[in-house]
């Protein structure tokens, strides 16, 4: 089989990055719904949900987050949570973590190969950088092709990728990938049920990787 493509399903992310939250250095990035079509930042994270971070900060309250969106991190420290206002393509913590939690961000940015390069300089030599991002190839896009003429598009989504395409460029930054998952929720079924025939018809997908010379 293909390198990186996952070999197992999970109804959410949690159920693999839990363990690679508690008691460890932890930083999350993208942690602001940055659509200003839902409100400013205290709107946005009402009617977000409960959103990954509020989840991993449960786990662990000191994990920081780090978004560009400043009217997000201030509310989020309005809240007492640890927030920091930068561009994950260039800031510099000056600090190194266990765990680097990339949560359905490398499909917004400009650079995703040079966001890479820079989480690689924030991960220590043995810790595991998580990314999930949503999968193109959704069966539930083939309806909206179908009736629309083409698939659905975050507003703010600049490039797709699959497993394959991940992990090539997971690796040209440095890492390796050591875990694969396809990410199915159970309130989604009826929207996925197709990937029980084949997984690339998966909702969307995680990939754990770390330094390639820590393998």
């Amino acid at each position: 089989m293909q390198e990186g493509i996952p070999t197992r399903s999970v109804p959410h992310r949690l159920e693999v990055i839990s363990d690679l939250v508690k008691d460890k250095e932890v930083l999350d990035l993208g942690v602001v719904d940055a659509r200003v079509s839902r409100g400013n930042a205290e709107q946005r994270f009402d009617r977000s949900g409960k959103i990954l971070f509020f989840q991993l900060a449960e786990i662990n309250p000191d994990i920081v987050g780090l978004d560009l969106d400043a009217e997000g991190v201030e509310e989020l420290k309005k809240r007492g949570y640890n927030a920091v206002c930068g561009d994950v393509h260039k800031v510099n913590l000056d600090r190194k973590f266990d765990t680097i939690i990339a949560g359905e961000i490398i499909e917004h940015l400009d650079n995703p190969g040079q966001f890479l390069r820079n989480m690689f300089r924030h991960l220590k030599p043995d810790g595991r950088l998580v990314v999930s991002t949503p999968n193109p190839f959704y069966a539930k896009q083939r309806g909206k092709i179908w009736r629309r003429g083409q698939p659905q598009v975050h507003e703010e989504h600049t490039c797709w990728f699959d497993p394959i395409t991940l992990n090539h460029l997971l690796n040209r930054s440095g890492f390796t990938t050591l875990e694969s998952y396809w990410i199915n929720p159970s309130d989604k079924f009826f929207k996925t049920w197709p990937r029980k025939l084949r997984g690339y018809f998966s909702h969307s997908f995680m990939m754990i990787a770390a330094h390639s010379q820590s393998e």
